[in-house]
């Protein structure tokens, strides 16, 4: 299963597992199309601009190459949608092995400052990103266990780890964000002790900078150059940890920076 995977990262990382021939669940909020960008602060002048891409593209790209794959919608800060879409890729496939958590909420609150962030709000973005991927933890651990092949991704962020040179709006992160990538970031470095001897492998994957299609609108409106790099180096190295070589084995439950593997790759 991967999550977020209308566009960007979640996008290449299915259309590289899916060359691959693996079985695919992709989930994003919109099955069809139609998206608008929810903003990240209370006053984002992008709230409202329309998002280019579907989930249901992506499945039937991954299907063109040869994979089964299916779409499923699922609102990550609404329980119950989460539990429906874990109930209907287990429904589809019996087990789901990997889980590529790549999914965040979007929306007011992630990167409001501290004074101007509503509780809600906070709790709503760290539902979103921190606990909406234990849900489906919680329901795919069992077989994940059984098939002794178990992988879980947890796309991370420097801001998990990092203080900010600056506030949010001027180069940083809000604290609503930092809290709930921090929390998720911890999740691959427990799991990896609780059940590697069962054959489980967890990473917290640093894309580093990817460029989305909303950053690239904000800097075209600010005036400023586009920076970053684009997706398919990530998708590289999301394919190599799952593929299990004995030097990504190694490297289960610890935090993984895509950069570094994909050095790794090009010089061996």
């Amino acid at each position: 299963m991967v999550t977020g995977a209308s566009r960007g990262i979640g996008r290449a990382i299915a259309l590289a597992l899916a060359a691959q021939g693996h079985s695919l669940i992709l989930s994003a909020r919109s099955v069809d199309g139609g998206a608008k960008f929810s903003g990240t602060s209370l006053n984002d002048p992008l709230t409202g601009i329309d998002l280019t891409g579907s989930v249901a593209d992506v499945a039937q790209a991954c299907q063109a190459l040869g994979s089964r794959a299916i779409a499923v919608p699922m609102d990550l800060t609404v329980e119950s949608s989460v539990i429906k879409a874990a109930d209907q890729a287990l429904s589809e496939f019996g087990v789901v092995d990997t889980l590529v958590s790549n999914a965040i909420y979007q929306g007011p609150g992630v990167n409001d400052w501290l004074q101007d962030l509503p509780i809600d709000s906070l709790r709503r973005v760290i539902e979103g990103d921190a606990v909406a991927p234990m849900i489906l933890l919680k329901k795919f651990l069992p077989g994940m266990l059984t098939s002794e092949r178990g992988v879980f991704i947890h796309l991370t962020s420097g801001a998990a780890s990092l203080a900010p040179k600056k506030p949010a709006g001027e180069g940083g992160w809000g604290v609503a964000y930092a809290m709930a990538k921090g929390a998720a970031h911890r999740i691959a470095g427990v799991m990896h002790a609780e059940y590697s001897p069962q054959g489980l492998r967890a990473y917290s994957l640093n894309p580093g900078h990817v460029t989305t299609e909303v950053m690239a609108l904000r800097a075209q409106r600010e005036g400023r150059e586009i920076t970053g790099n684009g997706p398919e180096d990530v998708a590289v190295t999301a394919q190599w940890l799952i593929d299990g070589s004995a030097e990504a084995v190694e490297l289960s439950g610890q935090e993984v920076v895509s950069r570094d593997v994909i050095q790794r790759l090009r010089s061996s």
